[in-house]
């Protein structure tokens, strides 16, 4: 009796199990052609028999959906079907074909330019419209280096000016020679070192004992403002500089030679943004000037307090026109000048970002001294809209 009856279960559980049918699964592989120009939800994978699939294909920027191709043909999007078998299929998408014309030749063409009547000269963003000075929006750019690359200084920016200019050496007492060598200049984590390195180091027979680097812009301006946002270097006898100098002058070295005039300094005019002495506590301003009437010798300057130049960024600025010129730290005007007709401050200026070492501002050098640098965030020119 107990045989029959385990006989019987056994028959029933074959019996059970044979008709439970098996849940097949199929593949669902899509491609994107062109590689990038869009994206289809879901995805690819496995799916059961029979699921119900619902693909919605969605163009990148600059493209549009175009068919459906491989195991299904179609232009329906979405796109609706049972899966009953693996599937491979080919979501298509084509460039659309953009008018091209630029109507204010900002580089931004008309169909995606959200401000299509730029004026000349300005730089603008991706949507076509002026980059604002962050503190004044009534400035907008017209020169900058962000200094995103790595490397040495942007030649197309940036003038290494190593030629010693006063016998074999630099004026002001100064004891280093500027070089154009990345150990003394170079571009890293989005920011421009300027590297004094404590060295003998020969020019045609002039030695000093520090390197250092020397830029100028080969961007010139007349009038705007001028940010620069940089760490200073922290080392006694440490002399760096942000200033301008007239396109005019006929120093030997500088990127613009004689090619828009030839004075001597200081006809040219000179405006220190920022130097800083001894005193790492301050930061100064200066004017320097030969006056037009009789070529006299004027210069008027002030300085003011910082806190942390070394191991904090500070944006040192210049607002510049017709009537008056102004330096101002961290967006606080210490410092202004009236803009008259027998000062020469009426011509293009060029940049200049250095460090030099001792001298009549950088003072006694610690006899210690190794290297040091200065960082630069950024520097940024700016027009009147």
């Amino acid at each position: 009796m107990n045989s029959l009856l385990k006989f019987k279960s056994l028959f029933l559980i074959f019996i059970l199990f044979s008709c439970t049918e098996e849940i097949k699964t199929f593949r669902l592989n899509i491609t994107i052609d062109p590689a990038n120009s869009g994206t289809v939800t879901p995805s690819s994978g496995t799916f059961e028999q029979g699921s119900s699939i619902n693909l919605i294909a969605t163009p990148s920027d600059g493209h549009e959906f175009s068919s459906w191709s491989g195991s299904i043909t179609s232009v329906d999007n979405p796109l609706e079907f049972q899966i009953n078998s693996d599937i491979e299929l080919i979501a298509k998408f084509s460039k659309i074909d953009l008018n091209s014309n630029d109507i204010d030749n900002d580089g931004v063409i008309d169909d995606i330019d959200n401000c299509p009547n730029t004026p000349s000269g300005f730089y603008v963003d991706e949507n076509g419209c002026l980059i604002e000075n962050e503190f004044d929006s009534s400035f907008s750019l017209i020169w900058s280096d962000e200094f995103s690359y790595d490397g040495k200084p942007d030649s197309t920016k940036w003038h290494h000016q190593i030629i010693p200019p006063d016998n074999g050496g630099w004026y002001n007492g100064e004891e280093q020679h500027y070089t154009d060598r990345i150990e003394n200049s170079y571009v890293s984590d989005s920011t421009l070192k300027i590297k004094v390195i404590k060295e003998s180091y020969d020019v045609n027979g002039s030695f000093k004992n520090y390197t250092s680097a020397r830029l100028n812009s080969k961007f010139a301006f007349k009038y705007g403002r001028v940010d620069i946002r940089a760490k200073l270097p922290s080392s006694s006898g440490t002399w760096p500089a942000f200033w301008t100098l007239g396109t005019n002058i006929n120093e030997i070295g500088n990127y613009f030679g004689d090619s828009e005039g030839n004075v001597g300094w200081p006809m040219c005019g000179e405006i220190d943004i920022m130097e800083q002495s001894e005193n790492k506590s301050e930061s100064l301003g200066h004017f320097h000037w030969g006056d037009v009437n009789n070529g006299n010798y004027g210069n008027y300057g002030e300085k003011t307090s910082i806190e942390n130049a070394s191991s904090e960024y500070h944006i040192y600025s210049l607002i510049w026109d017709e009537s008056s010129m102004q330096i101002l730290l961290d967006n606080k005007v210490f410092l202004t000048m009236t803009n008259t007709q027998s000062v020469p401050f009426d011509n293009r200026h060029y940049i200049l970002i250095n460090v030099a070492m001792g001298g009549n501002l950088g003072g006694s050098i610690d006899p210690n001294f190794v290297e040091d640098e200065m960082i630069v965030d950024y520097v940024r020119v700016f027009k009147k809209n």
